[in-house]
């Protein structure tokens, strides 16, 4: 396993067959080919993985996180950016999928016959433009929350979609604030 963690710069890691825990304060993340597992977190950049086999734990305080291709579970969180994630193989392969950014759009590629029990979750803040949207061909139920709720700081209204795809083997979850939830199919 490749372990690297700094206290600042960046970090780049072109191929890591037995896993890697990456973690620096303050720079981006970016790894090319991961085996089996992958812990990757940054304080202050983007996280970048092109091929994961495995599962993948991903974490930014300010940034992007883009997963090229994956195999296994993720679990992907942003404070200030945009999470983009595709998932490739055999739609038999159980991978759970947990995405979520304080500020930004998510967008969830999956193959076309990947069994999934969706719940999304939009909320945006009376400053914002308000335009969101969970944006998917599934037949997912959306719904949308009439009032301003204030339970979380900032009043927020939600737009909430959920629903089974095939047998609903994987979960996911995926929670935005102030961006747009974006589903892909191919």
């Amino acid at each position: 396993m490749v372990r690297i963690h700094r206290m600042g710069g960046d970090i780049e890691v072109k191929d890591a067959p037995q896993g890697a825990d990456l973690e620096t304060m303050g720079g981006n993340i970016r790894l090319g080919h991961v085996g089996p597992s992958a812990r990757l977190h940054t304080m202050g950049g983007s996280i970048a993985v092109g091929h994961a086999d495995g599962s993948v734990v991903a974490g930014t305080m300010g940034g992007e996180i883009r997963i090229e291709s994956a195999y296994g579970p993720i679990k992907a969180s942003t404070m200030g950016g945009s999470i983009t994630v595709r998932v490739v193989g055999a739609s038999n392969d159980e991978r759970d999928i947990d995405l979520s950014s304080k500020g930004g759009t998510i967008r969830l590629i999956v193959p076309k016959d990947f069994p999934m029990d969706v719940h999304a979750t939009v909320a945006y803040t009376r400053n914002s433009s308000q335009d969101f949207r969970i944006d998917e061909h599934f037949g997912l139920q959306q719904k949308v929350s009439s009032d301003w709720e204030g339970d979380f700081g900032t009043p927020r209204k939600f737009i909430r979609a959920e629903g089974r795809v095939g047998n609903g083997r994987n979960h996911v979850t995926i929670n935005t604030v102030n961006g747009d939830v974006i589903f892909n199919a191919e």
